[in-house]
């Protein structure tokens, strides 16, 4: 068995030992397995359902070439992306879909990816990304030469009403950074400062009382409690202003948690058990309830990972209403042009180290990119 297993992860491009607890690996390397033990399977059709969105470039072209080998061995696919850029490179046919209906049907994969969006959403691409606004002077975040096994000497600063990108590819350290500056990941040095206030990071509890909260890149086994309501997840980290001398009232919950679905125009009611949502909706609701804190800093790794184009819309409005109101925002995306979208300013990681802060305007594919390599 861990012979055939070891045998099946080295084909694509995955050198990890077979008797290795998946919960100790990396998202990424946890979607590998997954396609890994499908294709394993003696399949005539195998359905792929966003099969890369926790993949790198690398990764994707090992996986792309095994599926190009079962196709000519008469293997059928349905494969399901937001990666519209894949679409041309892995299909032969497309079907567009919209709030549960197809919308657009195409006999061939050589489609514009822009014309593809408008239909997916259902408006213009250029109003994908909304205007988020001009930053404030006053610093709100503060990060002085911050290191731990995963990066080293980072330091930046975030301001009132800003967008922070950080983009780098995979292993670049990006999630790990933002999980130690919201204190779930240990510092070995450096410090991280809200409102010039120094934080001693024992764990998130410190964060989240100084005002900032992550949206962790996991949102299933990380951000959600799938099995509880809609209205409990609100509430699970808002109980000090909830539960009124430690009583929980579960019409207060409701209340919260409607409130919540409204300016997050979120698909369901407060009693729903957040398993039933589609992606897009979980991850609306794992940012309710830490809006909820009214926090000064949010961060937000990979928000829209998995989701589609018009929740990402969606989410994006949210980021730029956020930023506009005064908050302090981080975004880390492996998708350069959500980075490039929604950011004031572009911090650029390499092998765990910075490589630059890009301003907006000289922020481009290519020399963040140029910067991502180094």
């Amino acid at each position: 068995m861990n012979r055939r297993a070891r045998e099946q992860l080295r084909r694509l491009g995955l050198d990890i030992s077979p008797t290795r607890l998946v919960r100790t690996l990396r998202v990424a390397q946890q979607q590998q397995v997954e396609i890994a033990k499908a294709l394993t399977l003696d399949a005539r059709l195998l359905i792929l359902d966003e099969p890369t969105a926790a993949l790198g470039g690398e990764e994707t072209d090992h996986l792309f070439e095994r599926i190009d080998a079962l196709r000519k061995d008469g293997m059928s696919f349905i494969y399901v992306s937001h990666r519209l850029e894949e679409i041309a490179r892995i299909c032969d046919r497309v079907v567009v879909m919209r709030d549960g209906q197809c919308v657009a049907t195409h006999p061939t994969a050589n489609v514009p990816v822009t014309q593809l969006v408008e239909e997916m959403v259902g408006r213009s691409i250029e109003r994908i990304f909304p205007d988020t606004g001009a930053p404030r002077p006053r610093e709100v975040l503060q990060v002085r030469d911050l290191a731990n096994a995963s990066f080293r000497d980072v330091s930046f600063t975030v301001h009132e009403g800003e967008v922070l990108g950080v983009a780098g590819i995979v292993g670049a350290g990006r999630t790990e950074l933002v999980r130690a500056i919201a204190g779930v990941d240990p510092v070995t040095r450096g410090s991280v400062a809200v409102e010039g206030r120094v934080l001693r990071l024992r764990g998130p509890r410190d964060a989240i009382e100084a005002g900032m909260v992550l949206v962790p890149e996991d949102r299933k086994a990380q951000g959600a409690v799938l099995d509880l309501s809609i209205g409990d997840n609100v509430a699970l980290p808002n109980l000090d202003r909830i539960a009124r001398r430690g009583w929980l009232s579960p019409r207060r919950v409701a209340s919260v948690a409607g409130d919540a679905i409204k300016v997050m125009t979120v698909k369901g009611r407060a009693g729903q058990p957040v398993r039933t949502l589609s992606g897009g909706n979980q991850q609306k609701v794992v940012i309710a309830k830490w809006l909820e804190r009214k926090p000064k800093v949010v961060i937000l790794d990979e928000p829209t990972r998995g989701i589609d184009v018009g929740a990402r819309a969606a989410i994006y409005e949210v980021i730029a209403d956020l930023a506009r109101s005064g908050m302090a925002v981080i975004v880390v995306s492996s998708d350069l042009d959500e980075v490039l979208g929604l950011s004031h300013r572009v911090l650029v990681l390499s092998r765990g180290r910075p490589r630059g802060i890009l301003q907006a305007a000289e922020a481009t594919d290519a020399s963040v990119m140029r910067l991502a390599t180094a």
